[in-house]
This record gives C-alpha cells, sequence and structure tokens, in this order.
C-alpha cells in the first residue's frame, strides 16, 4: 500500500537507465567481488602442501660426483665415485600430513562459501538501502512539490486579502524546507547507487534502480532452535572451522611421528685405479639427538589450540547471528504491523483530506501545513521501519545461508514486494 502511495518510480527514467533485481545484483557481485576470488585463490596454498606431503621423501634425492687422483712412483691414475642419496620416511607422517592437507582443502572450500555467503549479505544490504532511499527520495519529492503549489497558492491569497503575511510565510518555509529535504533524500539516493554500483562493479555510470523487495513473511516464523538447527547444517565457516581443527589435530600426530628416525639409502658406483669398476649401496639412519621435533610439536599444539578458539568463535557467533537477527526480526515485524494497521492509513488518509479541505475552505492554510507535514513525516518513519524490518529479515537469510528469496520459499511465502 505505501508503495503504490508513494507512486511508481519508473516514470521519468532516461535511457542510461538500469533498473536490477537482487538476484541479479547478487549473481553479479558474486561474479566480480574481491573477497571470494581471494578466497578461491587460497585453496592452492592446501593443494601445494599435499602435493609435497604426498610421497614418503622428507626431502630431495642428493646426486653427488667424487674425483680424487693418487699417484705413484712413475704413476699418475684417477678414483671416480657417483652416489645417489634418499631419505625415506618409515614412521607414516606422510600419510597423516597427507590428511591434514586434505582436511585443509576442505576447510579452504568452505571458507570460499563463506565469502560467497557474505557477499550475499552485503550485497542484499546495499540494495535494500538504495530501495528504501529511492522510495524516500520520491515521498520527499512528491510532498515538495505540493508545498511549492501550496505556496503559489499562499502568494494568490494574499494578493486577494484572504489571509495574513503570517500564514503566506509559513507556506513559503515548508516548501523550502520540503525542497531541502527532497534535496537531501537525492542525495542520499546517490549515495547509496553509489555504494551499490561499487559492490557491482559496474562499466560506466548508468543510473541505477532498483526493482521488487523480496516479501516478509506474514505468518509464523520457525522458533529460534529450528533455525539453529538449520544454521548448524548450512553454515560454511561452522564447517571450514570444523575441517580446521581437525587438520590441527593430525598437524599434532605427525609432528609426534617425526621424532622416529628416518632411513637413509644410497646407491654407489664408481671406477678405482681406472679399470677396477665399483657397485655397492649403503643404509643409515637420521638420529634425532638435537633436533627431535621440538619446535614441531609446539607449532602444531599452539596451531590446535587456536583452531579449537576458532570453532568455539564461530560457534557463539552462529548462535549470535541466528537469535539477533529473529529478535529484531520480530520486533521490527510488529512496530511494522503496528504502522501499517494505525498510523499509515490514518497518515494517507490526512494527505489526502488536507487538500480537500483547503479546496472547500474548511481548513486553514497554516493547519494544512500542520496536518500534511505530520502525515509526511509518519510515511517517511515507516519506510525507516519498513527498512529495519527487511534488513532484520536479510540479516537471518545470511545467519542461515539462504538468499532471502530461499528463505521465504522454505517458508512458504514466495510473493515479493
Amino acid at each position: 500500500m505505501v508503495y503504490l502511495l508513494i507512486g511508481a518510480l519508473t516514470l521519468g527514467m532516461g535511457q542510461d537507465t538500469l533498473v536490477i533485481t537482487l538476484e541479479d545484483a547478487t549473481r553479479r557481485a558474486l561474479d566480480i567481488s574481491p573477497a571470494v576470488a581471494a578466497a578461491r585463490g587460497a585453496i592452492h596454498i592446501p593443494r601445494g602442501e599435499r602435493a609435497e606431503a604426498f610421497w614418503p621423501f622428507p626431502d630431495n634425492p642428493a646426486v653427488s660426483f667424487g674425483r680424487v687422483r693418487r699417484r705413484s712412483p712413475g704413476t699418475t691414475v684417477f678414483d671416480r665415485e657417483w652416489s645417489i642419496t634418499q631419505s625415506v620416511g618409515i614412521s607414516g607422517d606422510w600419510l597423516v600430513r597427507t590428511s591434514a592437507a586434505g582436511q585443509r582443502i576442505k576447510a579452504a572450500e568452505e571458507l570460499v562459501a563463506d565469502a560467497e555467503r557474505r557477499v550475499r549479505m552485503q550485497t542484499s544490504f546495499l540494495y535494500l538501502d538504495l530501495a528504501i532511499a529511492e522510495r524516500q527520495a520520491a515521498l520527499a519529492d512528491s510532498n515538495a512539490m505540493f508545498a511549492e503549489r501550496l505556496a503559489q497558492f499562499a502568494r494568490r491569497q494574499m494578493a486577494a486579502g484572504e489571509i495574513n503575511r503570517l500564514e503566506q510565510n509559513t507556506a513559503i518555509l515548508e516548501a523550502a524546507r520540503a525542497r531541502s529535504r527532497a534535496e537531501r533524500a537525492r542525495a542520499n539516493t546517490e549515495a547509496a547507487a553509489a555504494q551499490l554500483h561499487r559492490m557491482l562493479g559496474l562499466s560506466g555510470d548508468p543510473d541505477l534502480r532498483t526493482s521488487s523487495l523480496p516479501a516478509v513473511p506474514v505468518g509464523p516464523v520457525p522458533d529460534a532452535d529450528v533455525l539453529l538447527g538449520i544454521a548448524w547444517d548450512r553454515r560454511p565457516d561452522l564447517r571450514a572451522a570444523t575441517f580446521g581443527l581437525r587438520a590441527a589435530g593430525r598437524d599434532v600426530t605427525a609432528a609426534r611421528l617425526s621424532v622416529i628416525p628416518q632411513l637413509t639409502v644410497s646407491l654407489i658406483s664408481g671406477r678405482e685405479d681406472g679399470t677396477d669398476r665399483l657397485r655397492g649401496f649403503a643404509i643409515g639412519f637420521s638420529v634425532p639427538l638435537f633436533h627431535n621435533g621440538q619446535q614441531t610439536r609446539g607449532l602444531a599444539t599452539a596451531g590446535r589450540a587456536a583452531a579449537a578458539a576458532t570453532l568455539t568463535a564461530v560457534e557463539r557467533a552462529l548462535r549470535a547471528d541466528v537469535v539477533a537477527a529473529l529478535s529484531r526480526f520480530h520486533r521490527a515485524r510488529n512496530a511494522e504491523r503496528r504502522f501499517a494497521s494505525d498510523v499509515l492509513r490514518a497518515a494517507a488518509d490526512n494527505v489526502a483530506l488536507t487538500e480537500t479541505a483547503l479546496t472547500e475552505g474548511e481548513v486553514s492554510l497554516t493547519d494544512v501545513v500542520v496536518l500534511r507535514s505530520a502525515a509526511v513525516n509518519a510515511q517517511i518513519e515507516y519506510l525507516d521501519v519498513r527498512a529495519d524490518l527487511t534488513r532484520a529479515w536479510f540479516a537471518l537469510a545470511g545467519a542461515l545461508d539462504l538468499t532471502p528469496h530461499a528463505l521465504n520459499e522454505l517458508l512458504g511465502n514466495p510473493k515479493d514486494q
């Protein structure tokens, strides 16, 4: 009803006007988001870690060549030797490190999904800011045009001697104030459009306009426990923290296994005295006497503690996100219902009645200014209440890792407003 009251926003749009839906805006934001691109690039770190840990060789093979000159009375000969040496892990720590890297790959993939969730939320908030700013600007401009017509009417009445200067000045002041509010509202619209324009990374400088907003459900909404269950199953940051803790636990296991000596195998070939050919091998062990993985175990233990703390923080944040968004939604919906049922209807009636009453001479010009100003202020305040309600609904959808449309369909409320 309030959107019909404000009027169609598409009137007077130029050729450079771009009308965009929330779904299109979200899709575009995800395609060009630097945060999402950075999260996708971060996956290469654990992938490289897993590629290195795949083989049971802690380092690369060492190839060496030696040449020795032997001199005896009347003769000089050269001995040559080639060797290839490779360390081999026999503790199985490479298997554990490979598994840990696999868990980190899963965590990185979930962080990509979480970056997308945050981008969707941010885009929906910016889209809402622009949608509300457009409607406030349309209302303020409509009010300013009426106030300016009223000021012209007051001047004619003053010239005819039907009103005094005080009433004329009141109408003129109200027209100036209304036009000032309209200009500020238009500036807010342009600022909101600039923020959404930045988020979408659009080329050129089109006049960006919004389309419909997802409907806010009017029926019952599940309680916090049900919504927390949905969030617990869907939130990618929670899964990422869980995978991170698993990887950290396996890092600790791998660090403990690193104290087991490593096997060293060497293949030897050479020629002695220019004629004798040598073939052989050597086997040895690296003894962890001075360096037995103290730093590695310390870092792994600290990493596991940090991962556990991160998981706890994510769990608490998830619960707070859902409970806070749900509480704001219920409060904002109650406020919006009160406005829609009581305040908004009375304000709409007063806007129409004051114009009729002034034409018929039933009220003074000053009364028209006061009554209409109160009615318009109520309509503008309603838009603020409507924005709070929709923002809470968007926040709840983001807390559940759902788009507003998907959450509406889940609750059987697919219509737009």
